[in-house]
């Protein structure tokens, strides 16, 4: 687990940056998500601001997925660039109005302290589509035509059919 320790880091300096790999074993992606196989670059600067700090996140990295038509697997690239604001999380209790902006506010567990592992983990899971494909004109499993090719093909209930035009006709 990567934590910084913001409040630390801000008494030496008005800016911070930082490179690090993390490890598959450290970013703990959920195994029914994907999984990763190499260590993930991640490129880190943050500023500190009147409400918080500003976090500029750089993500390199790849993630093995399982296409959902043809269940294969494949690599996805998971590299992007992040602008995220981190605020402590509010001591009030009871309700909380949100206004739009606040939407964009990542909240830190512990004050003025980041989990950099959680916060790649959360930004890959966002990244990875409900249905992953492994191209954009998979045909799914061969031999269970999913009609992406323009051709008719018979799918699997098509003995039932068959089966139920026989007995019609056996009238």
């Amino acid at each position: 687990m990567l934590v910084l320790d913001l409040k630390e880091i801000f008494k030496i300096s008005d800016r911070f940056r930082g490179s690090y790999t993390l490890k598959p074993e450290d970013v703990k992606l959920p195994p029914d998500i994907g999984e990763l196989k190499k260590p993930v670059r991640v490129n880190v600067e943050i500023t500190k601001e009147k409400n918080g700090y500003r976090l500029k996140l750089g993500i390199e990295g790849n993630v093995e997925l399982e296409c959902s038509r043809c269940l294969e697997v494949y690599e996805k690239d998971v590299s992007q660039e992040k602008t995220k604001l981190l605020q402590n999380t509010p001591s009030e209790e009871g309700v909380i109005m949100l206004k739009p902006k606040d939407l964009e506010v990542t909240f830190m567990e512990e004050p003025d302290k980041v989990d950099l592992a959680q916060l790649v983990r959360e930004e890959i899971i966002l990244s990875i589509p409900m249905k992953p494909l492994c191209r954009p004109d998979c045909g799914g499993i061969p031999g269970y035509g999913t009609g992406l090719e323009g051709e008719k093909r018979e799918g699997s209930f098509a003995i039932l059919k068959n089966l139920l035009t026989e007995k019609e006709g056996g009238k």
